[in-house]
């Protein structure tokens, strides 16, 4: 594997990993994000894993490819649909927009080079505004759904400031079906190709802007205490000048009143694990939003997410799996997995319910942007997926430059779910709540993971169902590399530069694919 390090730490980070008492409700999810002097070489990095559990066949995940058609979301589209774009979404309806019906994406990055990663935001609900004494801010029946501003983002934004200019423009409605505001509580992440990064976190008729331009570090206690302050309305640095990194979990962090007197910033509750048992109690503020359905402070684990001051170079790699000299885990190992994390691996089996990567995790995206001095300008964006739960999937690169996702992967969810079966026990495939149907068992068979302690595995990737997934990847990392050389290195017209990204991602997918279910290696043939 290529040591493409750097002093990133892109702080992608808790993924997917809210607990809940109340297991047809969909939270979950997390998402961070890392730009500018924080990466190995400039190159924006966002991450995702998506929690989902509400829909029977939510876990059926896949990529597709949109292409523009000018169409108009309303009145007040004044960019319409310009730019193509590859998503991840899911079959049935937790993929679909309730009201137009069009594939939604809950990950993706458009030709032009803007990547995005979204997770919902417990605070900014019309429910929690209304167990707080205050109105509805949603248009619950007729607004823009999440999903929907994904679509119209990555549709039409190629600048963080366009983004800011769309949510400006849908604050009552945008002309949408009718509405008087979005239906929206959401928290996205978006990287452009000229190295801007940005936060936004939006309710139905408002939101937040916060920019990338420093490290998010811990405090001498353990908490994340520093205030963030609301950027929309104040002077953005200018291009290339965003410079840092920062995570979501399901809750704002902008500190921000609307100006009907309801709080983003609602900090509550401190959430611990405390022998495998998880605990929501105290009012101790840690800028991290522990509400009652949330595990997201570090408290939760001792390694929620990942300590983004870790001193170690890091590339994009280190969020799907790497070797690293770190001293990140509190143990001997030097492993870091961000997508697939479950903590410390014992030699028996264990619950993952609360950690990155979980038993109700659908899927996970690293999103790498342009290098500052890239040619082509945003056109060598990648979008990394793995179709299935990380822990047991496989991630591949597809280009958003290069048209429709290869065929291979319309069905790789089928593939990962023939490996998850190896490691959990369920009977049925599909979902029907948090602990029920294909979710009814969080504990994960260790030994069919990585492999047994007593021979010397044990830990991630070193045996079991990971070592032939690492192994795999492994060899992808340097084929891309490489490939990413030749592109670098070569003046391609656009015609020609489509071309040659897919008939590789066409390539590099079906090999991977092939290895993944054969359980070979890709090394020696």
């Amino acid at each position: 594997m290529k040591k493409v390090m750097g002093v990133f730490m892109a702080s992608f980070l808790l993924a997917a990993m809210t607990f809940t008492t109340q297991p047809n409700t969909g939270y979950g999810s997390s998402s961070a994000i890392a730009t500018g002097d924080s990466t190995v070489d400039g190159r924006p990095v966002a991450w995702k894993n998506r929690d989902h559990w509400s829909t029977p066949d939510g876990w059926k995940v896949y990529p597709y490819y949109y292409e523009a058609d000018s169409s108009t979301f309303g009145s007040d589209d004044q960019f319409t649909s310009r730019f193509n774009y590859v998503g991840a979404t899911a079959r049935g309806e937790s993929g679909k927009d309730p009201i137009t019906e069009e594939q939604v994406p809950w990950a993706g990055a458009n030709e032009q080079g803007l990547g995005l990663v979204q997770v919902h935001g417990h605070t900014l609900t019309s429910d929690f505004a209304q167990d707080h004494g205050f109105p509805v801010s949603q248009d619950l029946d007729n607004g823009i759904a999440a999903g929907m501003m994904n679509h119209i983002i990555l549709s039409r934004a190629e600048h963080v400031d366009e983004v800011e200019q769309i949510l400006r423009d849908t604050n009552d409605g945008g002309g949408f079906n009718n509405s008087f505001a979005r239906n929206t509580s959401t928290i996205i992440s978006v990287f452009d190709r000229l190295g801007n990064a940005a936060i936004f976190e939006i309710d139905g008729d408002s939101f937040t802007r916060d920019n990338i331009t420093d490290e998010y570090y811990q405090d001498e206690d353990g908490y994340y205490t520093k205030s963030h302050e609301d950027s929309k309305n104040l002077p953005n640095p200018k291009d290339g000048e965003y410079s840092g990194y920062d995570w979501r979990t399901n809750f704002s962090k902008v500190d921000w009143t609307k100006s009907n007197g309801f709080p983003y910033f609602v900090d509550e509750e401190t959430t611990e694990v405390v022998d495998n048992e998880v605990t929501a109690t105290g009012d101790t503020p840690n800028g991290v939003h522990d509400w009652n359905y949330s595990t997201s402070a570090v408290k939760r684990h001792t390694r929620a997410g990942i300590r983004m001051d870790d001193p170690y170079p890091i590339d994009y790699q280190y969020f799907i799996q790497k070797d690293v000299g770190s001293h990140a885990l509190p143990t001997e190992w030097y492993m870091e997995t961000l997508s697939r994390n479950i903590g410390n691996l014992p030699a028996e089996d264990k619950p993952v319910g609360w950690h990155l990567n979980r038993h109700v995790s659908t899927f996970g995206s690293v999103i790498t942007g342009a290098k500052q001095d890239d040619p082509h300008e945003g056109k060598l964006t990648t979008m990394w997926i793995a179709l299935g739960e990380p822990s047991v999937s496989i991630f591949v690169p597809v280009f958003p430059f290069a048209g429709d996702p290869p065929e291979e992967l319309d069905d790789m969810y089928l593939e990962t779910d023939e490996k998850r079966q190896q490691v959990y026990e369920y009977d049925g495939v599909e979902a029907c709540g948090y602990s029920c149907g294909r979710n009814n068992n969080s504990t994960i068979n260790i030994e069919a993971l990585v492999g047994k302690e007593s021979e010397g595995d044990g830990y991630y990737g070193e045996g079991g169902i990971q070592k032939n997934i690492f192994e795999v990847e492994n060899w992808v990392f340097e084929e891309y590399e490489d490939f990413m050389d030749d592109l670098r290195s070569n003046e391609y017209t656009d015609a020609e530069l489509k071309r040659e990204l897919s008939d590789w991602q066409a390539w590099i997918a079906e090999e991977a694919k092939t290895h993944y279910r054969e359980e070979t290696s890709p090394i020696n043939n």
